[in-house]
């Protein structure tokens, strides 16, 4: 190539990077940059042209005898633990998708924490269910802080799928399991620090309750990064939703008392199950008249919590199945 360059007047210089001349070469960024079309005529007349295409009319005669290669697409259990792999590693290694949110759920957690110590005396059970309320929806909030991740691996998926190298099914499927354990930690961590330091009740049922709504945040993270061009636009999607879901799910306004024209948001809200699920468990083995009457305040006297725990389950399914459908709509890698 740098003999061939050198004959048609583009010699590189002697202790520069011969691939960075040539890029140099044809870069339009450049002031000095060439006219590509005369570097392609000036290749379509050289002998290095020639040699070329006499070299691999030789290497094609010497394979008359071999069978013909069967190009086969890797199966979609290797493309899932390939991904599986890649994406856990990246989860580990990039700050942004779960180490820093950890920091910021531990800060936040160990706050709430402190201040509805448990050794607080001045604190009455009324005041524990704006606790359940912050818990439930600011953290689930939060999960719009991956969505620029989220965004960045789309790209590649893009790519990938344009080379007809990636199956939709195996990438959703290793894309979700490559998530939970770092969505359980950041659950359990949150768990052990309010529920010991406030003295809540039902430890399982609260880690179960936030997990799977930290899981469900994320699917619906997934479904928005997948279906916006940016990720201002999706984060502004996706707050303005949960903001609606917190509104709806029961607490500043009880189930009761919605209005007919906005009960529909009381039951399409996620929150909604998992904030009946968060306030029953905390009183359902309270004695006193306050625990009681918070409860029929609520509605909330008859709460079947793990029927609520599956309606986050079917979010999940359902979120993650509409994240697969706009990736294999939508981003087909091709213009």
């Amino acid at each position: 190539m740098i003999p061939h360059f050198g004959s048609i007047g583009f010699n590189c210089p002697k202790y520069m990077n011969p691939a960075e001349y040539f890029v140099n070469l044809v870069n339009t960024d450049f002031e000095d940059h060439v006219d590509v079309t005369k570097l392609v005529h000036a290749y379509a007349q050289s002998n290095v042209k020639k040699q070329l295409l006499d070299q691999l009319s030789a290497d094609r005669a010497t394979l008359q005898n071999l069978p013909d290669i069967e190009l086969r697409p890797s199966s979609a259990m290797r493309q899932f633990s390939v991904l599986m792999y890649r994406n856990t590693l990246n989860n580990i290694r990039n700050p942004g998708i779960y180490w820093i949110r950890l920091f910021m759920y531990f800060c936040l957690s160990f706050m709430v924490g402190t201040m509805y110590l448990s050794t607080n005396d001045d604190l009455t059970e009324e005041d524990l269910v704006p606790l359940l309320f912050y818990v439930q929806a600011f953290l689930v909030f939060m999960s719009v802080a991956v969505l620029p991740f989220f965004i960045e691996q789309r790209a590649v998926f893009a790519r990938e799928r344009a080379n007809s190298s990636l199956s939709v099914v195996s990438y959703v499927c290793a894309n979700f399991l490559a998530t939970l354990p770092g969505i359980f930690l950041i659950a359990a961590m949150s768990t052990a620090l309010v529920v010991l330091l406030a003295g809540l009740n039902a430890f399982e049922y609260f880690l179960l309750n936030l997990f799977l709504s930290l899981v469900v945040a994320e699917s619906m993270m997934h479904v928005i990064g997948a279906a916006v061009p940016h990720y201002i636009i999706g984060i502004a999607l996706g707050a303005g939703v949960f903001g609606m879901f917190m509104l709806c799910e029961g607490f500043m306004v009880p189930r009761d008392s919605i209005p007919d024209y906005w009960i529909w948001g009381y039951y399409l809200a996620f929150h909604s199950y998992s904030f009946e699920s968060f306030v029953f468990k905390q009183f359902e083995n309270e004695t006193s008249d306050a625990a009681k009457g918070i409860l029929t305040k609520y509605g909330m006297e008859d709460v079947d919590v793990m029927k609520d725990m599956l309606y986050l389950v079917a979010y999940v399914a359902v979120f993650q199945i509409l994240f697969m459908f706009i990736l294999w709509k939508f981003h087909t890698g091709r213009r």
